[in-house]
């Protein structure tokens, strides 16, 4: 997989690293109130880090991580899910407390509907490139041409390696720097679909291109993107098999 430079954060991404933070807040008040100490205190406040440096490290590496959109990026969020949620319990088992209880189930499910949707999010085609450095024959063996079209007559010459109903991922041969947005023209089944959609992803040597679009209705002069992933499904191409 290429290194990418993902240009445009989704709000799942900011969400999750302060989730990540309120979980610190989390396991921080929870001690607190089980040994009856004021949060507020400075004694306390100064304490936190010796006492909670074993959630604090993993918390701000695992941010970094998810901030770079980095393929460890679910299992440094799962990682420190799991640590604060067992450091509570290990604390309900010293001293049983309903409240905490609550607050703990609380905790668990939000941070599971949060790796869902984070899940999700990293899954969509426009951050995925479906290749890697290892890969023989190009990037992929098999190939679907497209263009890249942006001002007056600036063209560059592509193929797809990836596509959901949101985006696609692009190969270019000639690397550069693209505009925020760009036209998409692909030529497939003696068909041309057309959209212009934004870049929210580039890879950091230029040659692949994440491309975000919005969702269109049909038009019955110009062959959108939603028609062309609606043909591709009916007949079978899925990115996986041009591998």
């Amino acid at each position: 997989m290429e290194q990418l430079k993902v240009k445009k954060k989704d709000t799942i991404i900011i969400n999750a690293i302060v989730y990540l933070a309120l979980s610190f807040l989390f396991l921080y008040l929870q001690y607190a109130y089980r040994h009856q100490l004021s949060p507020f205190s400075a004694v306390y406040l100064r304490k936190s880090a010796e006492l909670f440096w074993y959630a604090a490290v993993p918390i701000v590496i695992a941010s970094v991580l998810i901030w770079r959109h980095h393929k460890l990026t679910l299992w440094a969020y799962n990682f420190c899910i799991y640590l604060v949620g067992f450091k509570v319990v290990e604390g309900l088992f010293i001293e049983f407390n309903k409240i905490i209880v609550i607050a703990l189930f609380f905790y668990a499910v939000i941070s599971y509907f949060l790796y869902q949707l984070l899940s999700q999010y990293l899954g969509l085609a426009s951050i995925n490139p479906n290749y890697s450095a290892n890969d023989l024959f190009g990037p992929l063996l098999k190939q679907i041409p497209c263009d890249l079209k942006w001002g007056e007559s600036e063209t560059v010459r592509g193929y797809l390696t990836n596509w959901d109903e949101e985006g696609c991922f692009i190969h270019i041969e000639d690397a550069k720097p693209l505009p925020s947005k760009v036209g998409v023209v692909i030529e497939f089944q003696g068909r041309q679909f057309t959209q212009e959609g934004e870049v929210v992803a580039q890879s950091t040597e230029f040659h692949g291109v994440g491309i975000k679009f919005e969702k269109r209705l049909k038009d019955l002069k110009v062959f959108n993107w939603s028609e062309f992933t609606e043909l591709i499904h009916e007949l079978g191409f899925q990115p996986k098999r041009l591998r």
